[in-house]
């Protein structure tokens, strides 16, 4: 299952008007986010402190949120590495040129377990913008009951 360009607008656009206050956050003084390249970049993934409790069969989509500090002239993609087997991950998930103040999100990265096993995973939240890459670890814990 994916998301429908519309439906990835609508909802990038709704929570692009939603401050992290509703999730109960604001950023973390974060470690510099991982780069996989030695480009200099205008944009920065914040390290946001997230973790989900799902089962193994979650019927839901799920997902971590993608907030980025700065701006970018090109379209900028989320995704994961390290995510369990058995996660579906709806890819890819991307934000057009912009820019971000570190406080909204810019895109839901999500995805959906099917036969996980239980297990506590640290998998990384990466965004590239072709260029650059960086990734902030997120916390997914898969238990027979949340």
């Amino acid at each position: 299952m994916t998301f429908s360009r519309i439906a990835r607008r609508i909802t990038a656009t709704a929570l692009a008007t939603m401050p992290l206050a509703l999730v109960g956050g604001t950023p973390a003084p974060a470690a510099p986010a991982t780069t996989t390249t030695g480009a200099t970049s205008t944009w920065t993934l914040v390290d946001l402190p997230q973790r989900i409790c799902a089962t193994p069969d979650d019927p839901r989509a799920l997902y971590f949120f993608v907030v980025l500090d700065g701006t970018w002239a090109t379209t900028i993609t989320a995704g994961y590495t390290g995510m369990p087997a058995g996660t579906e991950v709806y890819s890819p998930q991307s934000t057009p040129p912009g820019s971000g103040d570190g406080h909204v999100v810019q895109i839901l990265a999500a995805f959906r377990l099917h036969s996980a096993p239980l297990g506590h995973y640290v998998p990384h939240l990466q965004a590239t913008d072709g260029t650059t890459t960086q990734a902030v670890p997120v916390t997914l814990d898969i238990q027979s009951s949340c």
